[in-house]
């Protein structure tokens, strides 16, 4: 391949099949076929053959890499991407038809813009969203920008990485933040704009619970996250008591299980403030 592809799609998978396949699925229905498909395969030889086999009509490029984390899996394939734009959608997520169309479409509305955030929904048949695009500050990233709807001109991105110290897989007790920790990078060099006219599909976290490793996992992340970035005080202490303020209402609504989950969240994200 020669040509410049409008998107390189970035794609770190471990442990999933079905869901792999659904995204590749999705990606074969996109109304802009301009794209080269780049997977970072943490799996045991052969486990994705017939994936590859059934979407050999991809432009796919697979690479092997050892299952050191998903931020070291990223970091592996970003140098052999070649578009003009750059995404890195979950292994679990998928696309709406005109995803990547609306996505390219967003950057010439803003052409000063280094990322563009799409809108998350766990089901396609939801009427789409009809909000207005808002340029985001820093403090936003931690509310909308999942790893599965971000999108960048790859120009903005040139040269940074995903911190290999956060993000799930890396037997660090760091267990999230590597997305929110790239584009709060491409949001120091560029504005970043959230755009609801772009639809991505992912599974909601709420059709069950995490575990308590996972909680805590979790928790260590964000905070580490926060002090990495230097947010002020009153900005890492409203992280640490919004799930004690959510904790009333989700007991209403969900019942103990969401409460205690509210409350463990709460206890590890003040013991790593």
């Amino acid at each position: 391949m020669t040509s410049t592809p409008l998107f390189s799609l970035l794609i770190a998978t471990v442990r999933r099949h079905a869901e792999l396949e659904r995204l590749l699925r999705s990606l074969r229905g996109q109304t802009l076929r301009d794209m080269e498909i780049l997977i970072a395969d943490q799996n045991p030889p052969a486990l994705l053959q017939d994936i590859y086999t059934e979407f050999s009509d991809l432009p796919i490029q697979a690479v092997r890499v050892p299952n050191k984390g998903v931020s070291q899996a990223r970091n592996a394939i970003i140098s052999l991407a070649r578009g003009t734009f750059l995404a890195f959608p979950d292994d679990d997520c998928w696309y709406a038809p005109d995803t990547l169309a609306q996505a390219v479409e967003a950057f010439r509305r803003h052409p000063d813009a280094g990322g563009i955030l799409g809108f998350w929904t766990p089901f396609p048949n939801l009427p789409k969203p009809n909000g207005r695009e808002q340029l985001l500050s820093a403090t936003a990233m931690f509310s909308q920008g999942g790893t599965c709807v971000q999108f960048f001109r790859a120009e903005a991105v040139k040269g940074i990485r995903f911190d290999p110290r956060l993000g799930p897989g890396t037997g660090l007790p760091y267990g999230c933040g590597e997305d929110t920790d790239y584009l709060l990078e491409v949001h120091k060099r560029a504005p970043v704009w959230r755009c609801p006219s772009i639809r991505v599909f992912h599974p909601s976290p709420d059709t069950h619970l995490p575990s308590e490793a996972k909680i805590t996992a979790y928790a260590a992340g964000r905070m580490f996250l926060l002090k990495k970035h230097a947010f002020p005080l009153w900005f890492r202490c409203a992280n640490v008591l919004y799930p004690l303020c959510m904790l009333p209402l989700e007991a209403l609504r969900k019942g103990r299980p969401a409460a205690r989950y509210r409350w463990r969240m709460f206890r590890e994200r003040w013991r790593h403030l």
